[in-house]
């Protein structure tokens, strides 16, 4: 059951990567992303979907890495970071994304805690 949600989890970051990549460009022109100084926003929200997929698709590979104590602690940081993401996008009114992540943020959670008992 792990490595099924884990295989899951790594599509639907594969998904997420994708989205954003498309989307990009359109969520990044707000001024809010602006703000970031020194960085490309675009590029740095992007890349890190991509590494953060890269990461659950090592997991769903091989689920005893989420055995190791560092592995476990990027699995909680990315979680937490899946569910601030969710919660922002629907204070700011962008419900679909909203969703998507939360459901990939619950599809993580169930899988690497899972892999990790």
């Amino acid at each position: 059951m792990s490595f099924t949600l884990l295989q899951a989890s790594a599509a639907a970051f594969a998904l997420l990567s994708v989205g954003h990549t498309i989307k990009g460009r359109q969520w990044t022109a707000d001024t809010r992303f602006k703000a970031i100084a020194g960085t490309t926003s675009w590029t740095c929200g992007t890349l890190g979907w991509y590494q953060v997929r890269l990461l659950h698709w090592q997991w769903s590979r091989d689920p005893s890495l989420l055995q190791d104590p560092l592995n476990k602690a990027m699995a909680g940081i990315v979680n937490i970071l899946l569910w601030a993401s969710s919660a922002w996008y629907s204070k700011y009114g962008i419900n679909d994304t909203a969703v998507v992540i939360a459901i990939s943020a619950a599809l993580q959670a169930f899988g690497v805690g899972k892999a990790c008992l």
